[in-house]
């Protein structure tokens, strides 16, 4: 069966957000219908950090990147949410 893969970047809605907290707080949301793969952080810039989450889901209307992001607007933390990329893979 196929699968969707996604990253998804997110930011921080301040500056001294706890980076490692947000990420188990993220994991926590989403997981376990949406298994998170990993997540990195990339340097914007004066300290702030991105956070790109890698989700691979089953391809199958039950999934969809609209639940991810509804899921991931409700984390206080976040303040901004861009899908970066996804495509269909297959094991």
């Amino acid at each position: 069966m196929a699968q969707i893969y996604y990253v998804y970047r997110v930011t921080p809605s301040r500056e001294d957000v706890d980076y490692e907290k947000l990420k188990q707080v993220i994991k926590g949301k989403l997981e376990p219908k949406y298994p998170v793969k990993g997540i990195e952080e990339e340097e914007i810039g004066f300290g702030i950090k991105a956070l790109k989450i890698h989700i691979v889901t089953p391809e199958s209307d039950e999934y969809t990147s609209d639940e991810i992001e509804n899921i991931l607007s409700q984390i206080e933390d976040i303040g901004g949410i861009e899908l970066e990329y996804f495509t269909r893979v297959s094991f």
